[in-house]
């Protein structure tokens, strides 16, 4: 069965900068690219209307005709690529439409731009972004939009390298049953990432993390050999691997290698456990995401 994925838009250039990502995995697996964009009426504009004595039903209209008519000129763009698309447009606050959607519609991903503006309301990382990252019930692609370097018409972003950083659980590998596909279909190499020893800064001073039991060396030829067991069982499905490890600060580390590296996505679960620290959205992913300048697949890890 063909891949579904959302493809929230607002109306803004900003938010059209998910696209490109949308495009190449919708080219690559192959999946179908469905266009979403959700209207509301500002509580100030809902109180005037009372006051007037006037229905919400008019203005809803409007803002819908707009928004079909705008989703309909993207679709068009994404058409010319051979892309397969639909669209939808929905009344309420953007971030409860856009999850409530993918819920109930067999949808697979959702791929956003972490802010946009339009006449309605501003998203941002925060605010919609954020609450579709904590509510929603698959992975969603984030992709943090520019001001500069805004293209009118969009083309399919180039996927060479992902950086997978894994802590040692199985919360953490349950990433891969989602990159390794998209790797496979996109011809991307995957690069498995793993801080053996972190840093920790404090009020007052900083310390270092050790696994129990664990010298520097022991621990790096642990992280290193955990890896390759991974990297050999992904290799023997057909995708490009290689593994890496850093000594240092976690969040801090995964973003200087993905800069250094070249790196085009990082994916990685929005949690998992260790002796060393706890990742969460709101702890290293977040710090990743709110820090880092590359796209970030962020898949919720389940328990049990």
């Amino acid at each position: 069965m063909q891949s579904r994925i959302l493809v929230p838009l607002d109306g803004s250039r900003l938010s059209e900068q998910a696209l490109p990502y949308a495009m190449t995995l919708g080219q690559s697996l192959p999946a179908e690219l469905i266009l979403l964009c959700a209207v509301s009426i500002p509580r100030d504009v809902e109180q005037a209307l009372e006051k007037a004595s006037l229905a919400p039903g008019p203005l809803f209209e409007q803002l819908e005709i707009k928004a079909s008519q705008y989703l309909e000129a993207m679709g068009r763009l994404l058409s010319k690529n051979e892309l397969k698309f639909s669209h939808v447009v929905l009344r309420g606050p953007a971030a409860d439409a856009i999850v409530e959607y993918a819920d109930q519609m067999d949808i697979q991903m959702i791929v956003m731009a972490s802010h946009g503006y339009t006449a309605i309301e501003r998203w941002t990382h925060g605010s919609v972004a954020e609450r579709v990252l904590q509510s929603a019930p698959v992975p969603v692609l984030l992709v943090r939009s520019r001001e500069e370097g805004i293209k009118a018409v969009p083309a399919a972003h180039a996927c060479d390298r992902t950086l997978v950083p894994l802590d040692g659980s199985r919360l953490a590998e349950q990433v891969l049953p989602i990159i390794i596909p998209i790797a496979k279909a996109v011809g991307c190499e995957l690069t498995l990432f793993r801080v053996p020893v972190a840093y920790s800064a404090g009020p007052l001073t900083g310390r270092w993390y050790l696994p129990q039991n664990s010298s520097y060396e022991t621990a790096d030829q642990d992280a290193q050999g955990y890896l390759e067991r991974l990297a050999s069982n992904i290799r023997a499905q057909g995708v490009k691997v290689a593994t890496a490890t850093r000594v240092g600060p976690v969040a801090e580390s995964i973003i200087a290698y993905a800069e250094a590296q070249d790196i085009d996505l990082i994916a990685m679960c929005t949690h998992g456990r260790t002796g060393i620290a706890r990742w969460a959205l709101g702890s290293i992913a977040d710090r990743v995401l709110r820090a880092g300048n590359k796209p970030i697949l962020l898949v919720r890890a389940r328990r049990g």
